[in-house]
């Protein structure tokens, strides 16, 4: 589903670009911005389920990557099926750290990039003011270097955890 996602941000990315309307243009923006991040979740999922498959990761690892609450009462460990919400960058550096060990937090600019697409997505999910008052120039970088910073984090999981890259048709997607 995250590579629907991610066509799917392309898609309303570059028709933004060929509309008149202001009011158009930005919708268009909207879109391709909640389904770059969408994206991410979705593959972080994903790549939970996965692994939970695989039994490569502890208990409590998955129970994090998979928003479950956990105990051990009387020395067990038990996933519960109570919900325990973890932030989406949490649940990255964790994966990153784990299957890319010299990934550099400080230093790569798409993980920076991804951080700031997830701010802006937050700030127009739960806007403070009644109008949209963002400059079309500003959805349109944010979303362009938004959605290579998704698709190079995802990449760089992929390579990591699976030991080959996202599909070509994925890593081609360019604004």
């Amino acid at each position: 589903m995250f590579e629907d996602y991610l066509e799917d941000s392309n898609y309303f990315a570059v028709k933004a670009s060929k509309e008149s309307s202001e009011r158009e243009i930005k919708r268009h923006y909207r879109v391709a911005i909640f389904c770059a991040m969408s994206a991410v979740e979705a593959f972080i999922n994903y790549v939970g389920d996965t692994l939970i498959q695989g039994e490569t990761l502890q208990p409590y690892e998955i129970s994090f990557l998979t928003d479950k609450k956990f105990d051990a009462p009387g020395g067990t460990f038990q996933i519960l099926e109570q919900t325990e919400y973890h932030r989406l960058e949490d649940k990255l550096r964790f994966l990153l750290s784990k299957f890319v060990p010299h990934f550099d937090f400080e230093h790569d600019p798409c993980w920076c990039r991804l951080l700031e697409l997830k701010k802006f997505r937050d700030k127009i999910t739960h806007p403070r003011q009644d109008e949209d008052e963002i400059d079309i120039a500003e959805y349109k970088k944010k979303i362009e270097i938004g959605l290579s910073a998704a698709i190079e984090t995802m990449n760089n999981l992929c390579k990591g955890i699976f030991n080959r890259p996202l599909r070509k048709k994925i890593l081609d997607l360019s604004l």
